[in-house]
């Protein structure tokens, strides 16, 4: 990742769909809140993302 990142850890998150768009509101531990505003269909490619990476977290706990 790029240098100017900073990385959050994730107390919670609230997803709804808002007119022609769906946006998440994140609170991290620190206290932190902001929103992320998606299309549906970047909604999707990241959903693809996660179950992927979760797939493989159960395929190792199996292992």
């Amino acid at each position: 990742m790029a240098k100017d990142v900073t990385t959050y850890t994730l107390k919670q998150a609230l997803a709804a769909k808002v007119e022609d768009h769906i946006e998440i509101a994140v609170e991290a531990e620190d206290g932190t809140k902001f929103k992320i505003r998606a299309t549906a269909d970047q909604l999707d490619a990241l959903t693809g993302d996660l179950e992927t990476i979760l797939d493989g977290d159960d395929v190792e706990d199996a292992a």
